[in-house]
């Protein structure tokens, strides 16, 4: 067992409101290093206050760490007659399922046309890990046609699309997404994401389209948007250039006569809230999923080094070019560089102790 895991059970027995932002740290931590052991423990503390929003953080750990085996521990203490007991929170769905554990794939089926936003959206992500049969893609295909088109629906419902349908679905769900509400396109985002790297450019345009609002302003949506890049493996790199090529300085050959400033600015704010995302190591909750290994100190040079002495064409002189020094944007890209700087040191320590 890893001394982080002990530290963290030490620390939730000795303060009852340990905060939120060390609980994630230590979660993190384990989730990225722990191991059967590690999940086991984090269980059984989880099983002494599963109502607590605290213990229910204990669970991320708990599923990327653990087994089969403990998948069926964790049935045991978490389900009376095939349905999840009343004290228990709906994130359990998710473990199981990440952890490919089958026996509940009707009960998550009817979850997610519950009226419950936590138990659809948990089923949802449960589902996308498990092996479904016609009766269950019939019964999706059905509940997908019935709110198709709505501005509200359960949210991760269209996450699961590829379960039942091939890519020609795509356009069906971009004009969904048209008319969604910004506040419930995240499945939509994931559902066209889970078709796969063909559809890179496809969630490229949704990032920088305006109406999606795929930044950080309250929906959270944002944060799916992140996991769809891997998905798609649209890196970095390419957003980048693309807002580089879109704010031309007087060396640069100019594609049109006039930029789009509220366009180029609107990508900033994506570019900016992702990166965000990138440097925290966000994780995803698909176990499948492997994300773009992008070298943080090769973002850094294309993001901020000067091509030369003489010429500022980085962001941030680009962004002091068409928005001024200062605009919010300038404040925003000078804490993402430090932030940026603290990540390269952090990466080559990380690489540093794997070599020793």
């Amino acid at each position: 067992m890893l001394r982080q895991t002990e530290q963290l059970i030490h620390l939730l027995h000795s303060q009852p409101r340990l905060s939120a932002a060390i609980l994630q740290a230590y979660c993190q931590m384990i989730s990225t290093y722990g191991d059967r052991e590690d999940a086991a423990a984090l269980f059984k503390l989880f099983l002494e206050q599963p109502e607590d929003y605290r213990h229910v953080m204990l669970l991320d750990p708990v599923m990327r760490c653990g087994d089969l085996a403990l998948a069926q521990e964790i049935d045991h203490h978490c389900f009376e007659q095939n349905k999840l007991k009343r004290e228990m929170p709906s994130d359990i769905l998710h473990v199981l399922g990440y952890m490919g554990y089958e026996k509940y794939v009707d009960y998550m089926v009817d979850c997610i046309e519950m009226n419950d936003w936590d138990l659809s959206k948990d089923a949802c992500l449960a589902l996308m890990h498990l092996p479904l049969g016609p009766r269950h893609e019939d019964r999706l295909r059905a509940e997908f046609e019935k709110v198709y088109g709505e501005p509200l629906f359960p949210e991760f419902l269209p996450a699961l699309s590829f379960k039942f349908s091939g890519p020609e679905l795509v356009p069906r769900l971009l004009a969904w997404g048209e008319r969604a509400s910004t506040d419930c396109n995240a499945g939509i985002v994931l559902g066209i994401a889970a078709y796969g790297e063909g559809h890179s450019e496809t969630l490229k345009q949704l990032l920088w389209n305006p109406g999606w609002e795929l930044y950080a302003i309250g929906t959270g949506s944002h944060w799916w948007a992140y996991m769809g890049m891997q998905m798609v493996k649209l890196s970095f790199r390419e957003l980048i250039l693309d807002i580089k090529k879109d704010t031309p300085l007087e060396q640069e050959k100019r594609d049109s006569e006039e930029t789009d400033m509220r366009l180029v600015e609107h990508k900033l704010d994506v570019l900016h809230d992702l990166l965000d995302l990138k440097l925290s190591r966000a994780l995803s909750p698909l176990r499948f999923v492997q994300g773009v290994q992008e070298d943080l100190t090769q973002l850094y040079t294309l993001m901020f080094e000067w091509s030369t002495v003489h010429r500022d064409d980085s962001l941030l002189g680009r962004i002091g070019r068409y928005f001024g020094s200062d605009h919010p944007l300038a404040n925003k890209y000078l804490q993402l560089n430090k932030r940026m700087e603290e990540g390269i040191f952090r990466e080559l320590e990380r690489d540093l102790l794997q070599m020793s």
